[in-house]
């Protein structure tokens, strides 16, 4: 269309601009019309940032004993994008309603099961673990529908956990549509 509206402003322009003067019958309102037919197709092509969505990563770095239901705090924010993963808290608060992924991995400290879960709003979702030996990796990832003021983190349901530090261990989420 932007080429259409430009080549009939050079025909008009050439037409008229070779003889000197325009016709009587070619009134400025001609012109008018074709200048904010042009700014219409210039505005029309502008392209518009896109917004950024909502996402966030935070690693452990340092090692930490989780008691029966305990939050795990993850600290260390590395990517934050809309402010919702609160490192105080270890909870990430749904800003915009959508389709989410969620993945975390884990690294046991000593010689006990590591279990963690994955909660939307004091709801169970998926679980992961590792093994009874000290230093195994347990890992969990989710993608969900979920909605504005939505609360999700990891939580330890046994009576005991001890999570490895030095960054080993990571949350993290972010938008999909």
């Amino acid at each position: 269309m932007a080429s259409t509206v430009v080549f009939l402003f050079v025909s008009v322009l050439v037409t008229f601009g070779v003889q000197g003067s325009c016709p009587p019958s070619i009134g400025n309102d001609v012109f008018e019309d074709l200048i904010n037919v042009m700014v219409k197709v210039k505005c029309q092509q502008s392209v518009s940032q896109p917004s950024l969505q909502p996402a966030f990563f935070a690693t452990l770095p340092k090692t930490v004993s989780l008691g029966t239901n305990a939050v795990l705090k993850l600290d260390r924010i590395v990517t934050n994008i809309g402010n919702g993963y609160d490192p105080n808290s270890g909870v990430f608060t749904v800003g915009k309603s959508g389709l989410y992924e969620f993945a975390a991995n884990f690294i046991s400290n000593g010689d006990n099961w590591l279990e963690l879960n994955l909660m939307k709003n004091n709801e169970f979702i998926v679980k992961g673990h590792s093994a009874k030996d000290h230093g195994t990796a347990g890992s969990l990832q989710a993608i969900l529908q979920v909605k504005k003021g939505d609360r999700m983190y990891l939580r330890n349901p046994r009576s005991y956990g001890s999570v490895h530090g030095d960054n080993y261990a990571m949350f993290s989420g972010h938008f999909i549509q």
